[in-house]
């Protein structure tokens, strides 16, 4: 599929002849190749803006050209080094004036800051990019509204989390920003799935909610088939993992799970993964290695970061170990599960507080 906003870039590059104007549409099509994986174009197009400006890089030029730095390191899995290029192409654009970079740059901390639990810069960022950001500021606003969608649907409420969602399609549909397109459907898909697999656990099935899932599992994961994307590809995969877990067919969620790269995947994520390997394969009458996979989860279980999924890791951790034949740890697992979700609950609450308090009225895009 070709891409509306790649081939607009391009033409902005070609018939511009504002030096300023031509390094940011080249910056943003690196950014643009970053986030479906292609990071040797990516790199290309940043060493095309380097070379042309050499050491006298313009300031404007520069917080473009790091904050595609950034982005590229972060589709690369590389997210403390993508944190630290955008903070310095953020920290740029404030102490030079650069509005045309800043709102981006706003945003996209926060959404890097959104998965690294740190909520409360994440706000501010937020509430400077939608307030700063000029309606026209497709990029900014999609990507600002995509995390504020995020963090709604995390707090629990996806009434509130839906018209952002909506608002980050307008945008993304605006300029033909497939790739934020895709993470929006992605998101969709994760977070809904995140709540039928803890209700899962706890034995509280909805039907309904997991026929959702899957839809919207399925369509993210056709449209970044149709679209090629193969940034973060590996999320994906676990997306489809998950998905295959909790719909109970064992032997495809070992078989799609065995697929995932470990290496890239977040240490926080990785817990998760093996206790649904260790699920499938208790479920499948394999108890002697469902238990091993048990252990690596249960070794893994202090890098999880969020409430939520660590009660989902003990609870299916009691269910393993009831099937293998550990009662004890079953009743202790599900003691720690129990007081988790208890925590998410308090957290979902102070969440939407910090939400709620974001002054995004001078800009609704």
């Amino acid at each position: 599929m070709q891409s509306r906003l790649l081939t607009t870039l391009n033409a902005q590059a070609r018939t511009t002849k504002d030096p300023v104007v031509w390094a940011r549409a080249v910056c943003r099509a690196a950014s643009h190749f970053a986030r479906h994986g292609r990071t040797n174009e990516a790199l290309n197009s940043i060493g095309i803006v380097r070379k042309q400006f050499g050491p006298e890089l313009q300031f404007e030029v520069a917080s473009w050209l790091m904050l595609a730095e950034g982005v590229l390191h972060y589709f690369k899995a590389e997210v403390k080094q993508a944190y630290d290029r955008i903070r310095r192409a953020y920290g740029l654009a404030v102490a030079l004036g650069t509005e045309s970079a800043l709102p981006s740059c706003a945003a996209w901390m926060a959404h890097i800051e959104f998965h690294d639990c740190t909520y409360d810069r994440m706000a501010g960022h937020l509430e400077e990019a939608l307030t700063r950001a000029r309606p026209d500021d497709h990029q900014a606003l999609a990507r600002a509204s995509l995390v504020m969608a995020n963090a709604y649907q995390l707090a629990g409420d996806y009434g509130l989390a839906r018209p952002w969602y909506e608002r980050a399609r307008q945008h993304c549909t605006a300029e033909g920003d497939e790739a934020t397109l895709s993470a929006m459907l992605y998101n969709v898909a994760i977070f809904r799935l995140a709540n039928v697999r803890l209700a899962d656990a706890f034995g509280e099935v909805d039907e309904k909610e997991l026929h959702r899932a899957g839809m919207e599992t399925e369509s993210s994961v056709n449209f970044d088939f149709a679209i090629g994307t193969a940034g973060l590809d590996f999320l994906s995969e676990l997306l489809r993992s998950q998905m295959l877990t909790v719909q109970e067919r064992f032997s495809e969620a070992l078989e799609m799970s065995a697929l995932i790269d470990l290496d890239r995947l977040p240490d926080h994520l990785k817990a998760p993964v093996f206790v649904d390997r260790a699920w499938n394969l208790s479920q499948l009458g394999r108890h002697s290695e469902a238990w091993l996979e048990a252990e690596i989860a249960l070794d893994l279980l202090p890098k999880v970061q969020e409430d939520d999924d660590r009660a989902y890791v003990c609870a299916r951790l009691a269910e393993v170990a009831k099937s293998c034949g550990k009662p004890d740890s079953a009743v202790e697992m599900m003691a720690r599960a129990g007081e988790s979700l208890r925590l998410h609950r308090t957290f979902q609450s102070d969440l939407l507080s910090k939400i709620q308090a974001i002054n995004w009225q001078t800009s609704k895009g």
